[in-house]
């Protein structure tokens, strides 16, 4: 399916969500491993490992270029962007021996070549995760309801965050003492609060339900830790940063370090 196809798909009387779905077209097995690589066009994949006592890791790797995530013990499929482009990815699965001493479990590569480079930041993975049935999917909906434009879809859910969430002082310490910490959307938009990396998935998820090709980009603000996001309006990427105007930043430079 082509970008153009897709985007002509969410036009009509109600905007269907775009969604992965693991149709087992093309799977690879490795070990205890499986991914699903059915959809890598779409600028996807998802995997599974098998039911595990200690923690997982997965790394997803493009030629010198790395990202690497946590990946659920239970056995249940997970969402990944393919967000790096077209080329020969690298999927490698570690299991902990104890702490921080993890042991290689599985290896599995694959081809993608993406129908548009813009799709990776249209559909839910694990950093933005949520659901065709989640409330900040059926709340974007709302605010966007009379919107004609992508730009005015961004401003009406970004004006709704900045208007309404506070950040969340006490999240933020509790966090940087656990690892692997993922925003719940639906919590995060229920509580009205949250970090900047909350707000930058809630706000990416609104966007991507409304078919607005959003990013959550990781990196520094100034020297501080943070994440923000980059909205495609206009065929032009623009950052915008929901925190900074929520808890009165004032933010010289942004350095970029991940994109999701």
């Amino acid at each position: 399916m082509t970008f153009a196809l897709a985007v002509c798909l969410l036009i009509g009387t109600a905007l269907a969500v775009l969604m992965p779905v693991a149709s087992e077209e093309t799977v690879f097995k490795k070990g205890k491993t499986v991914i699903d690589a059915s959809h890598t066009d779409q600028g996807y994949f998802m995997i599974r490992h098998r039911p595990f006592e200690k923690r997982i890791k997965v790394r997803v790797s493009l030629g010198k270029a790395s990202l690497r995530y946590d990946l659920n013990s239970n056995g249940e499929f997970e969402v990944f962007p393919l967000q790096m482009g077209d080329g020969k990815y690298k999927v490698e699965v570690f299991e902990q021996v104890s702490g921080d001493k993890y042991s290689a479990a599985s290896t599995i590569s694959m081809s993608v070549k993406l129908a548009d480079p813009n799709l990776p930041f249209l559909y839910p993975s694990q950093y933005v995760n949520y659901t065709a049935e989640s409330d900040a999917v059926a709340k974007a909906a709302e605010l966007c309801a009379n919107s004609a434009t992508d730009k005015e879809k961004m401003d009406a859910i970004i004006h709704f965050v900045v208007d309404n969430f506070s950040y969340d002082y006490i999240r933020a310490m509790e966090v940087q003492k656990e690892t692997g910490y993922l925003p719940v959307i639906d919590s995060i938009l229920a509580e009205r609060k949250g970090i900047c990396f909350d707000m930058s998935a809630l706000v990416a998820c609104m966007l991507r339900a409304q078919g607005v090709p959003t990013k959550l980009v990781i990196g520094f603000a100034d020297k501080q830790y943070h994440a923000w996001n980059e909205i495609l309006v206009d065929e032009k990427w623009r950052g915008y940063d929901t925190t900074a105007d929520v808890a009165n930043m004032r933010v010289k430079k942004y350095t970029v370090e991940r994109v999701y």
